[in-house]
């Protein structure tokens, strides 16, 4: 009689060990394998103005680390990697190099990597030139220094980037680090 309720509970710990080490492997195969949401999928441009895919990016206007006035529609004819990132953000030091690779690799590709800086959350000018010498960065750095555009662009998580393909329509949006395989797979596929 005492054997009965000692196996139910021997059967219910059994099954609930099943059930975490499944979920704990599907956990696993999903960070091996990226979800169909993970990947590049070209879209087609909708006719309107936003921060959606298949929306044109709307214009807007910063500084470069340099002092030079930039507007964002001077990169339209070229795939576009916008990308809002602060050197204190530790996801955001580890994309910079990928990023970089994939400027140098992709350049003359008509690739170009904007990168966004929310001066506004930094030290000072000279600390951000500081960290974009030491890591080489050769792509365009632009200063976010009131937080308009940030918040315009909805970068509210850092790192957070969005993929515009050469006619000005916005692809996908990423918040978190891009993965080399991701980049180059916009650049593949993306018109």
């Amino acid at each position: 009689m005492k054997t009965k309720p000692l196996l139910i509970i021997l059967v219910l710990i059994a099954l609930i060990g099943i059930g975490v080490w499944t979920s704990q492997k599907e956990s696993n195969s999903s960070r091996e394998n990226p979800k169909p949401s993970e990947s590049f999928q070209p879209v087609k441009g909708n006719g309107q103005t936003g921060l959606k895919p298949g929306n044109t990016l709307p214009d807007a206007t910063l500084t470069s680390l340099e002092g030079k006035t930039v507007s964002l529609k001077e990169f339209r004819g070229k795939k576009v990697i916008l990308n809002f990132w602060a050197t204190w953000c530790p996801p955001c030091r580890k994309e910079m190099p990928d990023m970089q690779k994939m400027y140098s690799r992709h350049k003359d590709d008509q690739l170009e990597i904007v990168a966004i800086n929310l001066w506004y959350t930094e030290k000072s000018t000279e600390a951000v030139s500081d960290y974009v010498e030491n890591r080489k960065a050769s792509f365009p750095i632009l200063l976010d220094r009131e937080g308009k555009i940030s918040k315009k662009f909805q970068a509210v998580s850092l790192p957070t980037s969005y993929l515009i393909d050469s006619n000005g329509v916005v692809q996908k949006k990423i918040i978190g680090a891009l993965s080399p395989s991701l980049m180059s797979e916009f650049i593949k596929r993306s018109k």
